[in-house]
């Protein structure tokens, strides 16, 4: 085909892809790289916008890891001052021993950037290049990195991050035609795009599959790119699917379970089939904001679950979280250790205030009227003493009653062992007056109006409170 005649048709396949966008508010903006990629679709981003009288911005996102960033910006300065668009820059610092790679550093920092730039400028959603080739690379590293079918995906048209749209229209145009629409328009132009050296950079996997894997495959499978792109769609729409399974799954087993939100019913969990179980306990470790757990990991946590017996109170560590079994719930507990003064004690008086703030502790213990209650004569200006179990306590729940173990009494309270380590007692003297979780002895003088206690955790959503 004529080289004019290919960039024709390839500058109208672009076009096409812009205008099949969503309506969007304005303004709107391009990352801007400067490369032949960003800098097409700023070109055609200009005449879409004008089109329709949106207004256009451009994000340049300065790394400064390579010797010619400043280049690059002066760059993408040059084409926003062809185009008559503003151009919005900012510096981010990238640390190269990043343990998640640089790579991965690099694109958290930019999408920081972006997100920064854009809350500036009121800008809601931002155009990106990502085009066919890119979207073949992504499902390749996905795939020899050993994602399932809900990471198969690969990217979407359309993502919100902290708040901001960002669009990929491109994402079924191949790079060959991106490429020859910039070779016609630096021809006309004079303007030529940046060439990063590190695309090609055998150090970054990405620039491993694009100079030695993808045009070996290309020699034998020229259709490799939609043949992927392809697979990504049906890998997506399975990943969809097994969703909505793990969602209905999860829906029949999960139950509130003050204080610790959702927790699983752990028989209805052993009743699935094992992938099943596993679907659903991912599913739920994601909706409580935790990372998910590599393969082995949650297959290991599947099975401690589904053999430990049933008066085992089972810990799962993961991450700064532990996924507990208690009775017949799951539930996750975000605390790793009691409070730091379980060991001694702590010492104060109480002079009427309504609370005191006891943080070693882990908690604040108030003092609220009640019709009828402790005398409050009897604890004022009296030496108290907060601190945790030390075994064999005793507590009078009711003046009929005998006074019984607090261990025997906190399991009538469903409270679990390690709830029971963060609770405190309050002594005066030797006489145990108060167990958060449980109330206060009713051997206490009483009086009308009185004094009301109770323990008010300060992580409320890991800690039993009264």
């Amino acid at each position: 085909m004529d080289p004019d005649i290919a960039a024709l048709h390839a500058s109208e396949l672009l076009e096409r892809a812009l205008d099949g966008l969503p309506p969007l508010a304005a303004p709107v903006a391009v990352a801007l790289s400067a490369g032949p990629d960003s800098a097409a679709l700023a070109i055609k981003a200009a005449g879409w916008a004008r089109r329709r009288g949106l207004p256009l911005l451009l994000f340049h996102v300065h790394h400064g890891l390579h010797p010619d960033a400043d280049a690059w910006a002066a760059r993408a300065g040059d084409l926003a001052q062809r185009l008559g668009l503003e151009l919005r820059m900012r510096r981010v610092a990238v640390d190269p021993h990043d343990p998640a790679g640089i790579e991965a550093a690099a694109r958290a920092a930019r999408y920081e950037a972006l997100a920064g730039l854009a809350t500036e400028a009121g800008v809601a959603a931002i155009l990106l290049a990502h085009h066919l080739d890119d979207q073949a690379e992504t499902v390749l590293l996905r795939l020899l990195r050993g994602a399932g079918p809900d990471g198969m995906g690969a990217m979407a048209g359309e993502t919100v991050r902290d708040g901001i749209r960002y669009l990929r229209p491109w994402l079924g145009v191949p790079r060959s035609r991106i490429l020859a629409f910039m070779q016609a328009y630096t021809a006309q132009t004079g303007f030529a795009a940046v060439q990063d050296p590190s695309n090609l950079d055998a150090r970054h996997a990405r620039g491993v599959l694009r100079a030695a894997v993808l045009p070996a495959v290309e020699r034998h499978w020229p259709g490799y790119r939609t043949t992927l792109e392809r697979f990504a769609r049906r890998s997506a729409e399975a990943a969809a699917l097994l969703r909505e399974i793990a969602q209905s799954d999860l829906d029949a087993i999960q139950e509130m379970c003050p204080p610790y939100g959702n927790a699983l019913r752990l028989s209805g969990l052993n009743r699935l089939a094992p992938a099943r179980r596993a679907m659903a306990l991912r599913l739920w470790l994601a909706g409580r904001g935790i990372a998910a757990p590599s393969e082995a990991r949650l297959r290991e946590m599947v099975r401690q679950l589904a053999d430990a017996a049933q008066d085992r109170q089972l810990l799962l560590r993961h991450g700064g979280w532990q996924v507990r079994r208690y009775r017949d719930h799951v539930i996750v507990d975000s605390r790793n250790k009691p409070p730091s003064a379980q060991a001694g004690s702590i010492e104060f008086r109480w002079s009427g205030e309504v609370s005191v703030a006891l943080p070693d502790m882990g908690g604040t213990l108030l003092f609220a009227s009640a019709a009828t209650g402790i005398d409050p004569a009897w604890l004022r200006d009296t030496g108290l003493t907060l601190r945790m179990r030390r075994g064999r306590e005793r507590l009078k729940t009711s003046a009929q009653g005998s006074s019984r173990s607090l261990k025997n009494l906190y399991q009538e309270r469903g409270i679990p062992s390690w709830e029971r380590e963060r609770l405190p007692l309050l002594y005066r003297g030797d006489v145990l007056v108060f167990a958060a979780g449980l109330g206060v002895d009713a051997r206490m003088p009483q009086a009308s109006p009185g004094i009301r206690l109770e323990w008010q955790a300060d992580h409320p959503g890991a800690t039993v409170t009264s």
